[in-house]
């Protein structure tokens, strides 16, 4: 009698066990299938000498999360934005902070969340429209996208003619003016939706006719 009581437990238990796997494993599916997986070989232009790396980015549209890392001659480093929030780990290397942005910032982590998701047609939220502006030959629609205490404001520019939002710029209002353009689209089949495959960095603070080309984002695989 006491045997089976025993039995009976173990089996219950393992029972639970098993659909709490699977429970974790269900939803570690359904995160993986809402995220896209990207790598990419980034160019960064310092003093006119270019520096070549390569990137794994993951873009998880639905919950505002990207996750970037990589590996240097310096070592390895990771970062997270999340929601307006940055975090990182192996970054603090004196080549890396002499990179623009050094190699990958809080700001840079949102310019380039925003500009491939946005590009990609996965609209923010929280944007108030405004103007309409003509950039280099084109006509656009200006969004702006806030938030309380982030200490920098972010412009989504959409195309009149496609619909695209392919233009973002970050300022700080002091030493911050960033313009990324997302372009070189390609249809990804498990999205059902065009993705940019390319992402330019500009310095903004001379002016849109003297922006300076600051990194370049190369996605050669998009998943």
């Amino acid at each position: 009698m006491r045997y089976d009581m025993v039995v009976a437990t173990a089996a219950m238990m393992m029972a639970g066990c098993a659909t709490v796997n699977r429970q974790q494993s269900d939803e570690t599916a359904v995160q993986r299938q809402d995220c896209i997986e990207t790598r990419c070989v980034v160019t960064y232009h310092l003093n006119d000498s270019p520096y070549w790396t390569d990137q794994r980015q993951r873009f998880c549209p639905a919950s505002v999360v990207m996750d970037a890392w990589g590996t240097e001659p310096e070592g390895t480093w990771r970062c997270t934005y999340n929601k307006g929030q940055f975090s990182s780990s192996g970054l603090n290397r004196t080549y890396m902070k002499s990179l623009p942005a050094g190699l990958m910032n809080a700001m840079l982590a949102e310019l380039l969340y925003m500009s491939f998701t946005a590009g990609g047609g996965f609209e923010p939220a929280g944007l108030t429209p405004g103007e309409s502006v003509g950039i280099e030959g084109r006509r656009y629609e200006s969004f702006r996208l806030g938030r309380v205490g982030a200490g920098h404001t972010l412009t989504v520019y959409q195309n009149v003619a496609t619909g695209r939002m392919e233009l973002l710029r970050l300022t700080d209002g002091k030493d911050i003016d960033w313009l990324a353009q997302s372009y070189n689209l390609r249809f990804n089949a498990r999205l059902n939706r065009m993705m940019p495959r390319k992402i330019d960095i500009f310095d903004m603070r001379q002016g849109i006719a003297a922006k300076k080309l600051l990194i370049e984002f190369d996605y050669i695989d998009v998943q």
